[in-house]
């Protein structure tokens, strides 16, 4: 029996906890966690379903790790300059460093930087940390806490035993919120520099509106913390500001034209990102992970899961963690893959000297420089939506995990409109498609419908849809 001292994938808000190899999978809680204290969202306690063994194959035939990786070399080689490189930190820094060095020329990290202004890099890379948000006075949300971030409602309920006022920005009514209003009424909102604001950023952010959470924060002179859904997505950014990236758009872009044909994915599912006509024009998907997905890839190369690894993470406040694993084998590939040697020692004191510190300690958060952005090319626009699908996407549907949601959420008024009867479906159109769903009545704006399940229409975070019985 084994036991390991890990960190949930599931997002990037760094959970402790204990992974123990007995038979099956089991989860124990690590109560000396500094994010999480023990505490887990069921994503975490899911996490035997999430790990699903992976075997290494080559046109769907099994092979050993080793051939895998030759054969990838072999087709990223042959087809050189035509090839791309996608990882959304699911893995360690220690990876993501040797992974950059082969993806000098095609780097992704799912994140649309390109089209953000620079000066606001390290804000939209590291949060503020969870004890300042406990001390705040004046929380303002621009997500919902219980469905994409659970954990962060400890610290919202702390900060509001201490007398803080929680505002929400959403889509519907939050229990947690003391004022609620929509997106579209944004201009009623009241920031002060006291009013530290909680938003989320992703592959799948509207550019726009992340300009918009940020300019409303720069003019109020309030600290700004944007929540990410990968694991070690700091940690992937940090490491990364420097390098040349393209956005994830540009990378569906670049394989419809026909300009990547080969697409080497680490550690990083792309199936629930890319659309599956666009990754059906790849001549070659290539797979490097730790678990199964759902990417019907060409070669896949099968090693170690994260919580057996040996390596560094960063989570959203900063702060740097070890892994309790002793595996190296995600190293050991990538150099095959690059036809080098990938040595971890070199790589973990080059983390270290990125990150500006001398050892990696979970209850130190480094001081990072934060220095202030400029005035944000953007106005504090609302959002406009009417009859709209609202993807509020969470960990079960970043890595396309069965969960008991299958419902879509609305407003009293629009079942009363519909005619929709108690236990029935509504149907939902859209791009030329349409699916019949349960529904659940739900304290939301008007004219809008919640998802945090993939239905299989969506186009992005907000879907123009009919509606009807």
């Amino acid at each position: 029996m084994n036991v390991y001292s890990t960190i949930c994938p599931g997002c990037n808000f760094g959970c402790g906890l204990y992974i123990r190899e007995n038979g099956k999978l089991e989860v124990d809680f690590r109560k000396s966690s500094p994010a999480n204290a023990g505490k887990l969202c069921r994503f975490g306690m899911s996490l035997s379903r999430f790990y699903t063994p992976v075997k290494s194959t080559i046109d769907g035939k099994e092979t050993s790790l080793e051939e895998a990786a030759k054969e990838a070399a072999r087709r990223i080689s042959a087809g050189k300059g035509s090839a791309a490189f996608l990882s959304f930190g699911n893995t360690t820094c220690e990876e993501l460093l040797a992974f950059q060095k082969i993806a000098e020329s095609y780097l992704c990290t799912g994140a649309n930087f390109e089209a953000l202004p620079k000066d606001a890099y390290q804000t939209l890379s590291v949060g503020i940390p969870y004890s300042e948000i406990e001390a705040a006075k004046h929380i303002v949300l621009f997500i919902d806490p219980y469905e994409q971030y659970p954990l962060i409602v400890r610290r919202l309920l702390s900060a509001r035993k201490k007398g803080a006022k929680i505002t929400s920005v959403w889509w519907k009514d939050l229990p947690i919120a003391d004022e609620n209003i929509r997106p579209a009424d944004v201009s009623k909102l009241q920031l002060t520099k006291d009013s530290p604001v909680i938003a989320d950023f992703h592959p799948l952010s509207d550019v726009e509106q992340v300009k918009n959470v940020l300019s409303l924060a720069k003019n109020a002179g309030a600290k700004i913390t944007f929540l990410k859904p990968f694991v070690n997505s700091t940690g992937a950014y940090l490491l990364s500001k420097d390098a040349k990236q393209k956005s994830l758009a540009q990378l569906v872009e670049d394989i419809n034209k026909g300009t990547v044909k080969t697409l080497f994915c680490l550690e990083s599912d792309p199936a629930g990102l890319i659309p599956q006509e666009t990754l059906g024009k790849l001549t070659n998907l290539i797979v490097q992970t730790g678990q199964a997905g759902a990417a019907k890839a060409n070669v896949v190369i099968a090693h170690e899961p994260l919580y057996r690894k040996k390596g560094t993470l960063i989570n959203n406040e900063g702060r740097a963690t070890a892994l309790g694993g002793a595996g190296t084998n995600g190293l050991e590939t990538l150099g095959i893959v690059a036809g080098t040697k990938f040595e971890f020692d070199p790589l973990h004191e080059s983390v270290k000297k990125m990150l500006g510190i001398s050892a990696i300690d979970e209850f130190t958060i480094p001081k990072y420089e934060r220095p202030s952005y400029g005035a944000v090319p953007a106005s504090a626009k609302p959002i406009e939506a009417k009859n709209a699908l609202v993807s509020v996407y969470n960990p079960f549907m970043w890595y396309g995990l069965a969960d008991d949601n299958d419902f879509v959420e609305l407003n009293l008024g629009v079942v009363r409109a519909l005619k929709l009867l108690k236990g029935g479906n509504i149907r939902i159109k859209s791009n030329g498609s349409s699916v019949e769903k349960k529904f659940k009545v739900s304290p939301v704006q008007d004219n809008i419908l919640l998802t945090g399940k993939r239905i299989g229409i969506e186009k992005g975070t907000l879907t123009p849809v009919e509606v009807s019985r």
